[in-house]
């Protein structure tokens, strides 16, 4: 009888730890998925950030090398005339 008495309080108690255990580990996995889902949003917005200044520079260069590509053209036209 002492015996089933003293079971029933530990599967009373473990009961209660298993309950608070359960709520910490989800806790803990709510905050991690919170924490991948930003690092994952932070990730596609460095890689759309670089995506964008690639073009820019690639943009910045081509326009510098068209007008490079004019004024050899105009010094060369300038050099038949005289």
């Amino acid at each position: 009888m002492e015996e089933k008495k003293q079971l029933n309080e530990l599967e009373e108690r473990f009961r209660v730890l298993e309950t608070e255990y359960d709520r910490i580990m989800g806790e803990r996995r709510r905050a991690r998925e919170a924490r991948e889902g930003a690092e994952r949003h932070l990730q596609t917005l460095i890689r759309a950030s670089l995506t964008i200044q690639a073009f820019w520079r690639s943009y910045k260069v081509r326009k510098i090398i068209k007008a490079k590509k004019r004024r050899g053209a105009a010094v060369q036209k300038k050099g038949r005339r005289y």
